[in-house]
């Protein structure tokens, strides 16, 4: 079946840092279903995930290379490039069917079974019921504290959630951003928008989290069985100003969820006006999350050296 106008497009921007191979692939494999196209897709998805130190590797990879101790992939890494090809060729994939997935071989052979297979997802009939929140109920279940909890009330409704918060004008940092001109900082607004989708993913019964309440419960809240952090972000814009008097009104949707990760896309509007949007917000969930994010993020100094260098080899550019 062909491609509608909106997915041609979500499709392009799902995939806007990989290769336009990778693009290409996509698109005919969607459009006509030819199942030729699926290697030239993960190739793809593997290689943006990769970093630039590891992609050589991935060039001279044969069906035996191995995914982590080979291509360095952890298991966060995994389960982003998981989502990004389901999401890319629309098939669904659980973690118990990846446990037995090594090579890079066997992903492409994994993946080609699963696409040989895909058939018609049924939607849920029921509709999806509300939940609200006042600030006392949001401050029990958040880990975040006054005078960093951004959130006055909020309401679920199945893979939404919509919060709001008043600036004061008392905030702490707002003295000085700016002197005599006080705006609320836009990293504070994204950070308001990231506690309301925290606040999903505790609170949310969506079936991908049945069993994941209590292990997803954030530190601080005195349950030990977890957290919920920031794993990464897309792309943010910022479109204007807010000051003290203005209400934030934020509503997250969730875009996918693979336990332990979930990606929203988000918006901000003060008086019905667009303020702020983000794209592709992850929030990685449950035990041992911040020690797969650390390994990373100790891991992110070599890759950007290796990027770098790999720009001024392509630009006959030398660093001075």
């Amino acid at each position: 079946m062909a491609l509608t106008d909106e997915q041609t497009a979500e499709l392009r921007a799902a995939l806007k840092r990989c290769s336009p191979e990778t693009l290409e692939a996509a698109l005919r494999f969607r459009d006509t279903g030819d199942a030729q196209q699926v290697p030239t897709v993960v190739y793809g998805i593997i290689e943006r995930h990769l970093s630039a130190e590891d992609v050589p590797r991935l060039a001279a990879a044969t069906e035996e290379t191995r995914l982590v101790e080979d291509l360095g992939i952890d298991s966060l890494t995994l389960l982003e490039i998981v989502l990004s090809i389901e999401e890319t060729l629309g098939i669904s994939i659980n973690n118990d069917e990846l446990r037995d997935v090594r090579t890079f071989g066997g992903v492409k052979s994994f993946i080609s079974a699963k696409v040989s297979g895909i058939g018609a997802v049924a939607e849920a009939d029921a509709g999806p019921q509300k939940r609200r929140f006042d600030r006392d109920a949001v401050a029990t279940v958040l880990p975040q504290q006054y005078p960093f909890l951004f959130v006055d009330e909020a309401e679920l409704e199945g893979d939404t959630v919509r919060a709001s918060y008043t600036v004061r004008g008392d905030e702490y940092f707002l003295e000085g951003h700016f002197k005599g001109n006080p705006v609320f900082p836009a990293s504070i607004v994204f950070e308001a928008l990231g506690q309301a989708a925290c606040l999903w993913i505790l609170q949310s019964d969506h079936d991908a989290l049945a069993g994941q309440q209590g292990a997803a419960a954030t530190a601080g809240n005195g349950s030990g069985h977890g957290e919920v952090l920031f794993a990464s972000m897309e792309t943010a814009h910022f479109h204007r100003r807010a000051q003290p008097g203005d209400r934030l009104d934020m509503e997250a949707r969730l875009h996918r969820i693979h336990p332990p990760l979930a990606i929203f896309n988000g918006t901000v509007k003060v008086g019905g006006a667009r303020l702020a949007e983000i794209e592709r917000l992850v929030l990685a969930f449950g035990p041992g999350v911040a020690e797969h994010l650390s390994t990373r993020a100790q891991e992110e100094p070599a890759a950007e050296e290796g990027k770098e260098k790999a720009a001024d080899a392509t630009s006959g550019q030398t660093s001075g």
